[in-house]
Order: C-alpha cells, then structure tokens, then sequence
C-alpha cells in the first residue's frame, strides 16, 4: 500500500500521470546570451576587430568573434540572464552603448537577444 501511495505521488509530480503534462527535455548545447553585429554605418561592412564589452552589475565580459571571419557576430555570455549593458568602441569611430538589455532564460537556456550596432566614423580634420 505505501509502495503504490509513492508511485501515485511521484507519477502526479514528475510526470502529469496522462494529464497532458509532460517532463521537459533540455538540449545538451550552451545557449550565449547575446549576439552582437557590428558595421560601419556609412557603408555597412562588418567590423570585425571592435571591442564589444558588456556589463551586469559587477559582471564584465569582452565578447569575441565567432564563426566566418566575414560574419564577424561577437558572441556570449553563455547561458547568463541579465540585464546588459552593451559597449561598443574601435579607434576611429564613436563609442556605442546600450543599457538595459535584457536576456531572459526558460527552464532549459538564456533565450538570446541579437543586437547590432553601426558605428558612425570619427572625421579626420
């Protein structure tokens, strides 16, 4: 009887017992928070040698390009909810920020936010 009465508990919390609940499944994969593009806005190519901080409190991060060197994303934090702040800057061009990004998680990974940044060249007198 006790056995059964523990059966019936664990089947109605872990599984829904046929009630249409089912247990997720997560992936197996590190999901990066954010995903930054960064382009010359006068002429839209990629830049890929920009350094991309970002911040959340006492949390700092340099991003890093990831994937095709013409795709130039920088990419990360992984699998870090926050709220962000985003800089951008490279010799030449103006600084670039965004503050209150926010990156939310499910039960399973971060759901990534992608951001773009087009950076305006600093004029030579």
């Amino acid at each position: 009887m006790r056995r059964r009465a523990l059966y019936a508990t664990f089947c109605v919390w872990f599984t829904g017992c046929g009630h249409g609940l089912k247990p997720r499944v997560c992936t197996a994969i590190a999901v990066d928070a954010l995903t930054v593009t960064v382009a010359e806005a006068a002429t839209g190519q990629r830049i890929c040698d920009a350094t991309v901080t970002v911040t959340d409190g006492a949390f700092s991060a340099e991003l890093r390009p990831f994937g095709a060197v013409s795709d130039c994303n920088y990419s990360g934090p992984t699998e870090r909810a926050g709220r962000y702040g985003v800089r951008v800057t490279r010799s030449g061009y103006e600084s670039a920020l965004r503050r209150d990004v926010i990156v939310t998680a499910d039960e399973c990974h971060v759901i990534p936010v992608q951001l773009r940044f087009d950076l305006v060249r600093i004029p030579i007198p």
